[in-house]
């Protein structure tokens, strides 16, 4: 199965101290890596990761928990012209109530035709488009 992992599964990943929800990321990390199954990092993801970890708890650690993603042997999707495209249908569609971000993850994982985007964003439920599944709720 595919599946896009949002910034928000990497902020629970990296920084919950629950060993319920740890369990549940490292799950899906170990069934992204599973022949058959791809997980899918688009770049906006990274960015607001590294931004969201930074802030919170330091450049070095940002560094270090950026480059455990980007070498962990996930996908990691750059954005093109039809998923920019994509993006601004989605924004428009959904009339701005969308962060860019949002629409650049859904464009995403529709381009790469993701089953599932794991995420605790409540902005994904609302993109009909997609299936959005969080780890908490």
């Amino acid at each position: 199965m595919r599946v896009t992992l949002d910034t928000t599964f990497f902020a629970l990943h990296y920084f919950s101290k629950e060993s319920n929800i740890l369990a549940k990321t490292k799950e899906i990390l170990h069934g992204c890596r599973k022949l058959g199954s791809k997980g899918i990092v688009p770049t906006i993801v990274l960015a607001e990761f590294y931004a969201l970890t930074h802030k919170k708890v330091g450049k070095e650690v940002a560094e270090k928990h950026f480059n455990e993603i980007v070498n962990s042997g996930l996908s990691i999707v750059e954005l093109t012209v039809e998923i920019s495209k994509q993006a601004g249908i989605f924004r428009r569609k959904y009339e701005e109530k969308i962060p860019w971000g949002d629409c650049i993850i859904a464009a995403t994982s529709l381009f790469n035709k993701v089953e599932i985007v794991v995420t605790e964003d409540p902005h994904f439920k609302q993109i009909k488009e997609i299936k959005a599944e969080g780890l908490v709720l």
